[in-house]
């Protein structure tokens, strides 16, 4: 199977197939419903064929002598039924690695969604055991096959919901797909490293990047971003990483795209820092945007609070990277995402309060403090030069 996945027409180096097959085959994709996982390997093949190739591959597959071959024929024409090559073509056209995951997606998909309705509409244990009590000395391969044919039969009966679910499905990955691009750029396939497609998919799955998209366009402004034009200014932004921040992680990235990009818009720097006792290594993009392969590292694992955050320690390292990233600046500004966890240790000894309102009237810094704690334990923070919570920033426009 792997062999015949390897020849499929398309682009792509043989390196560079192999290592997207690894994450096809890595889904473990076991017996489901009585199709044998070979036979879902060969579904999706079909798809990603069908875009690679279009129409011609139907040809070839009808003069194939393949095990399930109906069913394959089936799927090429019911995608072709629908126009899926013309309609969509265009837009697939640039990349084979995101013909793949269009493909890899559906694929999941349909076997997620609609062969799980399909089992509990045709009660196919039931099913199974009543043919094998009849079958008496007939193969199992056999039975199995009748049962196939009956299930094949039951989508040709219900093909106006196989419709529906399909339609879901390829709007869906169309949406993310296109917030990827939106997101990164069109050259985003080619530029993704084998080690994190694994990861990668598993956020498209999970709808992702829409909603970092959706959070981005809503820091988007002059209000949430300006800091003044000073082509030395920096941007730095204090992520608190613990479990406890884990549900607001496509508003956190979303944030620090915004951040990214208007930094490099405007020449400015920008300085990513995740911590929880401690300041992990930091990221810094000089006047650049934040690398794709880079992403991933926004999203390191969040770990367990074993003791109180030392958020004293992350201000004043954030100060550190803006004297040294500042030089000759006149301005910069702290982005500090954080929750209720922050009043449990809160500095506020009157040096480094006076020490702190010196330097960032000194070096005109602002700080923002991002709040995703639980809003009856939100006090005041003398630091803070602003205090958002996510109702508000989901009202800037």
């Amino acid at each position: 199977m792997e062999e015949l996945l390897l020849k499929n027409p398309s682009s792509l180096s043989d390196e560079r197939k192999e290592a997207l097959l690894n994450l096809l085959y890595s889904e473990h994709c076991n017996d489901s419903i009585l199709l044998e996982s070979d036979d879902f390997y060969l579904f999706f093949h079909d798809i990603w064929s069908l875009f690679e190739i279009g129409e011609e591959y139907e040809s070839e597959i009808v003069e194939e002598d393949i095990r399930l071959k109906e069913w394959r024929i089936f799927i090429l024409e019911f995608f072709s039924a629908r126009n899926l090559e013309k309609l969509h073509f265009e837009y697939l056209t640039n990349s084979s690695v995101k013909k793949f995951f269009v493909a890899l997606y559906i694929w999941k998909k349909i076997k997620k969604d609609y062969f799980y309705d399909m089992r509990k509409a045709l009660k196919i244990e039931k099913l199974k055991t009543e043919y094998e009590k009849d079958a008496d000395n007939q193969d199992i391969k056999d039975i199995y096959h009748e049962i196939h044919l009956k299930i094949q039969s039951y989508w040709y009966m219900n093909l106006f919901k196989f419709n529906s679910i399909y339609d879901r499905i390829l709007e869906e990955v169309l949406e993310e797909t296109k917030a990827v691009e939106l997101l990164f750029g069109d050259n985003i396939w080619e530029t993704i490293s084998n080690d994190n497609l694994r990861k990668f998919m598993s956020y498209i799955e999970s709808r992702h990047f829409s909603e970092v998209l959706f959070w981005k366009s809503k820091f988007q402004t002059e209000q949430f971003l300006e800091v003044g034009l000073d082509p030395n200014s920096t941007y730095v932004f204090c992520v608190q990483k613990d479990i406890s921040m884990k549900r607001s992680l496509t508003l956190q990235n979303g944030l620090a795209l915004a951040v990214s990009e208007f930094s490099q818009q405007h020449e400015h720097n920008f300085v990513f820092l995740s911590f929880i006792k401690a300041i992990d290594q930091e990221m810094i993009t000089h006047k650049e945007s934040i690398d794709f392969n880079h992403y991933f590292e926004l999203d390191k694992s969040f770990g367990l609070k074993t003791e109180p955050i030392n958020y004293k320690g992350v201000i004043n390292y954030a100060f550190t990277m803006l004297k040294l990233e500042l030089s000759h600046s006149n301005s910069g500004k702290i982005y500090l995402i954080c929750n209720e966890l922050l009043f449990d240790d809160f500095p506020n000894e009157e040096d480094w309060i006076s020490a702190v309102t010196h330097y960032k009237k000194l070096k005109k810094i602002e700080i923002v403090v991002i709040y995703m704690g639980d809003k009856t334990k939100l006090q005041q923070i003398w630091f803070a030069d602003k205090i958002l919570i996510p109702k508000q920033l989901a009202q800037f426009k």
